[in-house]
């Protein structure tokens, strides 16, 4: 094949040429409050948690051990302590003892990361965090819709950065329930306001964006190091902005996602006779979680190889044949650099596990049934050796 196939990212629409009235599907349980980035949402959510308990000096947040550095970018930001929970083996759920474990008087919420399209189990972290007073943030960065029962979490966060379920090329979204909608007014409102301009430069941006997706492209820029495009890195927060961004721009990226096929679907058939050879479909959990597994669609397909070793040959031989397989995170969060120093010791065994056998497979608009062909392929063959 000529080129490469990007591992993740969706092309960027036109707004709706009208708004029709219509309105977020959420709007009803949740009042929309739009940031610079899903990060800047996460951390003014983590900022409302705080407020609601002030007496607390030293406020902690428990979040997955395996996920995202921003994660611990949005907590710091806040004056906060992230507290890593590791995960349920062979999945992206946190561990049920881990997080009653992690919890203690200084806690102030716990936030639920939805993965690659896996929402958290609400429901259960709901129970947790109404026995414990805390509040609860369901982080949605990588899943859309949020989980469908809304009500559970205090807090949900969207982002539309590339990459993302539903790319606007940057910004994110704070959905706060409208029983605290004052205390994030009180919140919120000390960010200042920056237009989202969906002007001829807009414009400009979202073809050169949606042409980069090509296979050529991609392929060439990858070549780049000084792009160091894949690579996990940890930044902190610099500033938090909220967004004024329109309408009709959010409701074609929905219309849009709506419409995506179902990719993670033909993976899980196609590719089931790898669990016969040690191989783990994490899709399989979407049935575990809270939203509704029919209306999902993955932003990557993750596999767990059976052996570091296995996963890394996978990877190599599916980029060298134009398949943008990834590693995702290489590393649990603990041991990204320049995220040690803010937290406290601990051993995170199968958040360790999990990083060193995690393979992603593109699941966007782009791929097609002989993609996912070569890629059974590839994988049968190495699974026979």
């Amino acid at each position: 094949m000529i080129g490469k196939l990007r591992p993740v990212g969706s092309h960027v629409p036109l707004p709706l040429k009208k708004e029709g009235g219509s309105v977020p599907p959420w709007e009803l349980p949740y009042r929309t409050y739009f940031m610079g980035s899903g990060t800047e949402a996460l951390s003014a959510a983590i900022k409302i948690a705080i407020r609601r308990k002030p007496r607390i000096l030293k406020p902690e947040v428990v979040v997955p051990a395996y996920g995202c550095p921003d994660l611990i970018a949005a907590i710091v930001a806040q004056g906060a302590k992230p507290v890593l929970v590791d995960l349920e083996p062979n999945s992206s759920f946190m561990n049920e003892d881990g997080i009653r474990q992690a919890i203690s008087s200084s806690t102030v919420a716990v936030v639920g990361v939805g993965f690659l399209g896996i929402t958290e189990r609400l429901e259960l972290l709901a129970h947790i965090c109404c026995e414990n007073r805390l509040f609860l943030i369901e982080d949605s960065a990588q899943c859309f819709p949020p989980a469908r029962k809304h009500s559970l979490a205090d807090c949900i966060v969207l982002s539309f950065g590339r990459g993302k379920p539903i790319n606007l090329m940057g910004g994110g979204a704070l959905l706060v329930r409208r029983a605290i909608a004052e205390d994030a007014n009180a919140t919120l409102g000390s960010y200042p306001l920056k237009l989202l301009k969906v002007d001829a430069v807009w414009h400009i941006r979202r073809v050169v964006f949606n042409l980069l997706l090509g296979r050529i492209s991609y392929d060439l820029l990858e070549r780049l190091p000084q792009l160091r495009i894949g690579e996990t890195r940890f930044n902190r927060i610099e500033k938090i902005v909220r967004l004024k961004v329109p309408v009709s721009l959010l409701l074609k990226g929905i219309q849009d996602f709506r419409l995506r096929p179902r990719i993670h679907l033909k993976y899980d058939q196609q590719l089931s006779a790898l669990e016969t050879k040690g191989w783990v479909m994490l899709s399989r959990n979407l049935h575990k979680a809270d939203g509704a597994a029919d209306s999902q669609v993955m932003l990557r397909y993750p596999l767990l190889a059976p052996d570091r070793e296995t996963r890394n040959r996978a990877i190599q031989m599916l980029n060298s044949r134009g398949i943008g397989a990834s590693k995702f995170y290489e590393r649990p969060i603990a041991e990204i650099e320049g995220v040690g120093e803010f937290l406290p010791r601990g051993h995170y065994p199968v958040a360790k596990d999990i990083s060193e056998r995690l393979l992603t497979l593109p699941t966007h608009e782009d791929v097609k049934q002989h993609h996912i062909d070569l890629i059974d392929e590839i994988l049968s063959s190495i699974s026979q050796n």
